[in-house]
């Protein structure tokens, strides 16, 4: 019996060292890559700077799926060569005056201010002062007195109030921050290690069904707003927030239900309920005692930040300076709850902003420099779509999007380059039989299949950054899910969305 049990371990330790003698030959390959695109012979409509960013981004990609190097590390190494690469780069075309590098290293530090990593920066202050005070526990096991001590409960639990947010909270990387701190709570609540199967998949749900509950609602995430002004824009049809409801939450929903099923299908959990059920559960809750000055003083504060957010259509405040607000009133004398000293020294946030900055300003060099225009035209208006039926134009136009969506780091940024682009392109065929709107607002639901990489959104770094998963956890469930997605796209295509006029 103890050669059956050493046996495994053997297994495991042989695949472990293999995956670690790998990572040099990736890290190999990718700085070849690096070079090989960054220098190669000028491409038709190509700047030299895009070029360069497009060799930057192709070693990134592989560093982050291979995790050949440390995240931290890639982060670093991605400033690091726009400063240089860009600075030497012509700042127009091919030839002319460089950049410089004090131009460059602005555009490579760019994404260092921009809303996205100021919104995860007060997520994680703010997921943190939850945590100090004991809020977080409370209504853990407050959740769990509702949904029951079985396990595949909570993922369902936590996929319906990510659902319900996307009425509440026109945000997705605020939906993220709000839910992250509850389902690292539930892991403590069920007293697991961080680094268990359910600990690491339960975050996995969270940062997954963010960005699947902004298809459903259209004020649930800029991205629907900026499609549907340029499909208005370019086709001349408007869409309501009740015809976006009504094409997009079935869709919205029937991927989340499939997300659910990946999760209690491909994992075995540690347990199938917590030991000792409800009863835990009741004494664990009582055990609390009344709540605190502390946690009804941060209750207040996220009560006004989720209320800020879900009114921020009527007010005007964007969802950055909501956030901001937040921390400053969550360390303020008297009303606050923590010191910045304490708050800082408990929320993770050093390497997870630089990883997120580093892709957001990856992800603006490519929008910058034309990079991310250049590889779209040449990408599809390469694939002959012209002669192609409709249903297999948006079947080829939905898996050019989901490999092309890798380039940017926000799904705000990639629907403001690709839909316009999408349009332009469909709009050159001159066929007024095709259903150019339909097919614009599917690509839209597209540019949301984000399921398999931490830094292509913000929410997910969210997530990511309780490191609880790791990028194989992931992938794990993010390609499978993908695969289900672009699935479910075909299957919509020809029923529900024909028979509402769509497609």
């Amino acid at each position: 019996m103890s050669d059956a049990i050493a046996q495994p371990s053997t297994k495991l330790a042989t695949v472990s060292t293999r995956g670690t003698q790998s990572k040099p030959v990736w890290l190999v390959i990718g700085l070849g890559l690096l070079l090989l695109i960054g220098f190669m012979p000028p491409q038709p409509g190509l700047s030299t700077a895009g070029q360069r960013v497009l060799g930057i981004l192709a070693f990134a990609v592989i560093m982050w799926i291979s995790e050949a190097i440390p995240y931290v590390y890639t982060a670093f190494a991605t400033v690091l060569c726009l400063a240089i690469f860009l600075g030497f780069s012509p700042a127009q075309g091919t030839t002319g005056a460089l950049l410089g590098t004090p131009k460059a290293l602005q555009l490579a530090v760019s994404g260092f201010v921009s809303g996205g990593t100021i919104l995860v920066t007060a997520a994680l202050f703010l997921t943190a002062a939850i945590e100090i005070t004991g809020l977080d526990m409370r209504i853990a096991l407050g959740i769990l007195k509702v949904l029951g001590p079985k396990t595949h409960r909570v993922f369902f639990g936590i996929i319906l109030i990510m659902l319900a947010l996307a009425f509440l909270i026109p945000s997705i990387i605020a939906r993220s921050a709000v839910v992250t701190p509850l389902a690292v709570s539930l892991i403590t609540a069920f007293g697991v290690d961080r680094k268990s199967l359910f600990a690491r998949n339960l975050l996995i749900c969270v940062g997954l069904s963010a960005s699947i509950s902004g298809i459903g609602v259209l004020s649930a995430g800029i991205p629907n707003v900026i499609a549907v002004s340029f499909i208005e824009k370019y086709l001349q049809h408007s869409i309501t927030w009740m015809d976006w409801l009504k094409y997009s939450l079935p869709f919205s929903i029937t991927l989340m239900l499939a997300l659910y099923f990946l999760l209690i299908r491909l994992n075995k959990f540690e347990f199938a309920e917590i030991p000792g059920g409800r009863l835990v559960i009741d004494t664990a809750f009582s055990e609390l005692g009344p709540m605190s000055a502390e946690e009804k003083r941060i209750s207040v504060i996220c009560g006004l930040t989720i209320a800020l957010w879900a009114t921020a259509a009527y007010h005007k405040i964007d969802v950055n300076t909501v956030a901001i607000l937040a921390v400053t009133l969550v360390i303020s004398p008297y009303i606050g709850v923590v010191s910045w000293k304490e708050l800082t020294k408990r929320a993770n946030v050093g390497s997870i902003v630089l990883i997120a900055s580093a892709a957001v300003s990856l992800g603006q060099a490519l929008l910058d420099t034309g990079a991310a225009t250049w590889l779209t035209k040449t990408t599809l208006g390469g694939l002959g779509m012209q002669h192609m039926t409709p249903s297999v134009m948006m079947a080829t136009l939905v898996v050019a999007l989901v490999f092309i969506r890798l380039a940017f780091a926000t799904i705000t940024s990639a629907t403001a380059t690709l839909i316009p682009t999408l349009l332009a392109l469909l709009l050159s065929f001159g066929n007024p039989a095709l259903p150019m709107w339909g097919m614009a607002l599917v690509a839209t639901f597209t540019l949301y299949f984000s399921f398999i990489l931490p830094v292509s959104d913000p929410h997910l770094m969210i997530a990511y950054s309780t490191d609880t998963f790791e990028v194989k956890d992931l992938m794990k469930i993010g390609i499978p899910l993908t695969l289900i997605a672009l699935i479910l796209l075909v299957i919509f295509w020809f029923t529900y969305w024909k028979w509402l006029g769509v497609v």
